[in-house]
């Protein structure tokens, strides 16, 4: 897991308001016992752009974290923040990364992954992924929990919302801002590896209800059209939506419920082509 990954991921459970800059400052200090590396003083675009992905952490400043390490001191910080149910959050959507964890023990262990990334970065052995969640789980597996998602959501009864969906094949990269970088190449990767499967799952399913599509796809946008009227950032609307998705159906898998996220992205009207 790479360090951009690691802090956008936090950042959708921890972010509390906090800019993206502000988010990093608040991390860098929670896990460190000093406040003397330049990175503190750093303006937010550079500091942004480590969020993003769009630039690497320096070497020099993740030595000088580890120099000053209070992996406690980081524990206690996510420990003190988070409710109960956001601690459940945790297990669930760092689980790929960490294995299973408990309300007792996910702040340890992320303080431990925090750390490794650290120690990664430091000695130039972080190995840049294709995607912000990579190829997590075999391929099968996803397939399957794909499956059962689409399944399990045909089943559901339909929303009487009558929406008017727009179909417009819009670029991903026509929808989210440049600035969300990662997260336009996390949904491209998706579109790549799975779009057409989920396209054929969807297609059975509406086999025996032929307005189920319809039904759910209006859905989504009605959810996103929601989040998007609130101040929230394109990433924070982005991982809502995953989690909404992830709490209407019994597969509790944050890549499978992403993968579908992103498949509305690309086909129909969620978040809107803006205006160049």
């Amino acid at each position: 897991m790479t360090f951009n990954q690691f802090v956008q991921k936090l950042y959708t459970h921890c972010g509390n308001g906090n800019t993206q800059p502000n988010f990093l400052r608040e991390l860098f200090c929670k896990i460190t016992n000093a406040q003397e590396d330049p990175i503190f003083d750093k303006d937010d675009d550079y500091l942004r752009k480590f969020f993003s992905g769009t630039r690497n952490l320096p070497q020099k400043s993740a030595s000088y974290l580890l120099t000053h390490l209070d992996k406690g001191k980081f524990d206690t910080y996510l420990y003190d923040l988070l409710a109960e149910d956001a601690l459940t959050e945790l297990c669930n959507d760092f689980e790929p990364f960490i294995g299973n964890a408990s309300n007792e023990n996910i702040t340890t262990k992320l303080s431990e992954l925090f750390t490794s990334i650290l120690k990664a970065i430091a000695t130039k052995k972080e190995v840049a992924t294709k995607s912000a969640f990579t190829i997590e789980i075999p391929n099968l597996v996803l397939e399957r929990e794909l499956t059962e998602i689409v399944k399990e959501l045909a089943s559901l009864p339909p929303e009487k919302r009558k929406i008017n969906l727009s179909y417009d094949p819009y670029r991903v990269d026509k929808k989210i801002l440049p600035e969300n970088f990662s997260l336009i190449k996390e949904i491209k990767q998706d579109v790549v590896e799975n779009y057409v499967f989920i396209e054929d799952l969807f297609k059975n399913a509406s086999q025996t209800n032929a307005s189920f599509f319809d039904q759910f796809a209006s859905e989504v946008k009605y959810v996103c059209d929601n989040m998007i009227s609130q101040p929230h950032s394109q990433e924070i609307v982005f991982y809502e939506m995953v989690k909404w998705l992830k709490d209407r159906v019994s597969c509790k898998s944050d890549i499978a419920c992403r993968k579908i996220i992103s498949f509305f992205v690309q086909n129909c009207e969620v978040f809107h082509a803006f205006t160049e």
